[in-house]
Parts: structure tokens; sequence; C-alpha cells
């Protein structure tokens, strides 16, 4: 039973927290948060990780290959791959690909015998 003084105690609470006016002092805040504990080096938590492995990183070297192709070679590839398909269309358009065999044909099921849907007595004519 004392769910409303209880709500109303919460209702009170959150008001209060919602209205009240307070000083806060946001460059303090801005200090406070981003300082660092002294000895802790970067504040990228996997930073050691990375300079420890980097060497045997075989995902960067291969990142670094990607990065050396020029535009104009990708270019080129698109370039070649729309010969291709053209050459493809033509082909398929001119019938010198074979035509394929239609698939066997299935045969068509019987038709089934339809469901009696029951009738209200209401909608039954009357028998006279």
């Amino acid at each position: 039973m004392g769910r409303g003084r209880q709500k109303a105690k919460q209702q009170k609470i959150a008001r209060k927290l919602k209205y009240l006016t307070t000083d806060t002092d946001y460059d303090e805040l801005a200090k406070e948060l981003s300082e660092q504990e002294p000895g802790t080096g970067s504040p990228d938590p996997f930073a050691d990780i990375d300079d420890q492995y980097a060497d045997k990183d075989v995902d960067s070297a291969a990142d670094a290959d990607a990065a050396k192709v020029s535009p104009a070679a990708q270019e080129d590839d698109l370039d070649e791959y729309a010969k291709w398909a053209a050459e493809a269309a033509a082909k398929a358009t001119s019938g010198e690909f074979p035509a394929s065999a239609p698939a066997a044909r299935k045969p068509k099921p019987a038709p089934r015998k339809p469901i009696p849907m029951p009738m209200p007595s209401a909608l039954k004519p009357k028998k006279s």
C-alpha cells in the first residue's frame, strides 16, 4: 500500500536534482579529467602492446603494400573489368555461349479437394 508515498518521495528528489542550480566549475572539472597519474605513460592502454608487436605485425605490411597502389592502377583494374563485362555481355547476346538445357519439368500436383467450411445454423437455408 505504501507505493504512493514512496513515489512522491522519489519525485521530490528528482525535482530537486533537476531544478537545483549548483555552481559547477567546468574548467576545474576539465583539468581534473585530463590529468594523468604520474608514471602511467600513454593514455592508450594498448600502446605498449602495439609497440611490442610492431615488428611482427603482418597486417601492417599488407596495408602498406595496398597503400602503394596508385589510383591510376585502380582505374586500370576497373577498366579491365568493364572490358571483360562488355565481352561477356556480347557473348551472351550473340549466342556464343551454349544455351542451357531447360530443367526437367515437374508434373503438376493433383488438385486438392476443398475443405468444407462450417456454416452457422442461422445462415443455413431452412428446409421446408
